[in-house]
This record gives C-alpha cells, structure tokens and sequence, in this order.
C-alpha cells in the first residue's frame, strides 16, 4: 500500500474525509470544470462520496487519489497549501483511471504534470500488469499536455454516443483515451463506455 508520494515541490497523502473541505472547494470551483460544467461538485456530500471511493480503492488495491500539498512555498502560495488531488482509481474491470485537478491558482506551474507523473509511477507499482489508462475532454489542451508530457500514448479518440441519453449524460462529447501500454479490445471498449 502507498502511503505517501514525494517529489520535489509536492506531497501527495492519500486522501481521507480530514480533506473533504478543500476538495469540495477546487471540485465546487466552475473554474475546474470549464470542458464539463456537469461535473461540478454542487455540495459536499459528492466531495465526500468521490473522497470515499479513492479511500475504497486504496483499500483494495493498494492506491488511489491524493491530497496534493506544497512542500515549500512556490509563486506565492504558502508551505502546505492544498493545490488539489491527483492519483489513479481502480476502474471496474483491470485497468486504472488516473486523473488530477488542481485550484485555479495553481494552475501554469507544472503541478499538474509533477502530479500525475508520481501517480502514474505509483499505480504501475501498486498493480504492474493493470494498464493505467486517462480519458480526457479533447477540448481540454493543458490536460492532453500533461497526459502526453508523462509519456502516456493517444489509444483512441471519439464520441461514444452521437446524442446525450439525457441533461447529465456526456458521452457525445469526443474525448481522448491514453494508456500506459497497448490495450486489448476488451478493455478500450470499457474505457470508452466510461464516457
């Protein structure tokens, strides 16, 4: 089990309900959810449901998301600022999903790639024969950036629906799907039924 990662400027902890207040401020934040404005934490209750299944994949599978916090003051923001979350969750059949989000304010300093990075070692780690996989709006550049900086590969991309199922559904949307490793066809189906 992976209790803490390190790199230079972050410390990423697994999270637990201790967090549930910033997380909800930078999930809470429409800032955060400029390519699916539907994704947005509209309470705390969701924040402590999503903390809730990343203490749940930790437990079974040895990882998932983590508190992102500054070890040392950088551009402004103090020692120990919450910046957000990043880590890997276990999907529903053998493969991780792995994922950040970080506040507004720390945005443009590389946290982000320095995040998902560590995480994607971790994962690897935790399960080395499970595919670490990212599903990514393709509207949304900075986050295809960090995915291809951590030298994920571009697997698939498209629309899984060509019209919503309803208000909240947005798997019409085209979205990329990077992946560690080459995945089976199994597996790339189930990654984009995810929407």
């Amino acid at each position: 089990m992976i209790d803490e990662l390190r790199t230079d400027r972050l410390l990423l902890t697994p999270l637990t309900l201790d967090h549930v207040d910033d997380y909800f401020r930078v999930y809470g934040d429409p800032r955060t959810w400029e390519h699916l404005p539907s994704g947005r934490h509209t309470d705390r209750g969701q924040s402590a449901r999503a903390i809730e299944r990343s203490i749940e994949s930790r437990r079974t599978t040895g990882f998932g998301h983590c508190a992102v916090v500054l070890r040392a003051p950088v551009a402004g923001l103090p020692a120990g600022t919450f910046l957000g979350s990043a880590g890997a969750a276990a999907l529903p059949f053998d493969a991780w999903n792995l994922g950040y989000r970080f506040a507004p304010e720390s945005w443009g300093h590389g946290f982000a790639t320095e995040a998902a990075r560590v995480s994607l070692a971790a994962a690897q780690a935790a399960r080395p024969g499970t595919p670490v996989t990212a599903r990514v709006l393709a509207a949304n550049a900075a986050s295809v950036r960090v995915l291809e900086r951590i030298g994920l590969e571009l697997v698939w991309q498209g629309a899984s629906s060509s019209e919503p199922a309803g208000p909240d559904d947005t798997t019409h949307l085209e979205r990329l799907i990077f992946a560690d490793r080459p995945l089976d066809g199994a597996t790339l189906e189930a990654v984009i039924a995810l929407g």
